[in-house]
């Protein structure tokens, strides 16, 4: 039995407690060859219901459907994770470092912990410093 590298050059099931997204692992790939193959830390992966709610996790988080990550404050800025192609990123309150990344379907989505509260819609400053790719 592989256990590194099992799932793509860098990342092994049992970093996620399972078998993540496929998107979610060449996202991350992506992720560190940006960071000039600076090794990347899961904090947390796939997460089950009890899991989730002890952590205070969102009762629709992406970490329930295998597709998002959380990683080390001062590993990626919000801008180059939008860059390695993740639809979803939670922020540090000062915004300067993602600490959530996930591959959800459908609207991008970010947010702040600690100090910014709540989601961070069009206008409120978090776009424009991403600056998405596509848009």
């Amino acid at each position: 039995m592989k256990l590194v590298g099992d799932l793509s050059p860098h990342f092994s099931r049992h970093e996620f407690g399972g078998e993540p997204h496929a998107d979610l692992i060449r996202a991350l790939e992506l992720l560190r060859l940006n960071a000039l193959g600076k090794p990347l830390v899961i904090v947390s992966g796939i997460r089950t219901t009890t899991s989730n709610a002890a952590v205070g996790g969102a009762p629709n988080s992406q970490h329930l459907l295998k597709r998002a990550a959380d990683i080390p404050a001062g590993y990626a800025t919000p801008r180059q994770a939008a860059r390695a192609g993740f639809r979803g990123i939670g922020i540090t309150g000062d915004g300067r470092w993602a600490v959530h990344v996930d591959v959800r379907r459908g609207r991008r989505a970010a947010w702040r912990y600690g100090g910014g509260g709540g989601g961070l819609g069009p206008g409120g400053g978090f776009w424009e410093t991403v600056r998405w790719p596509g848009s």
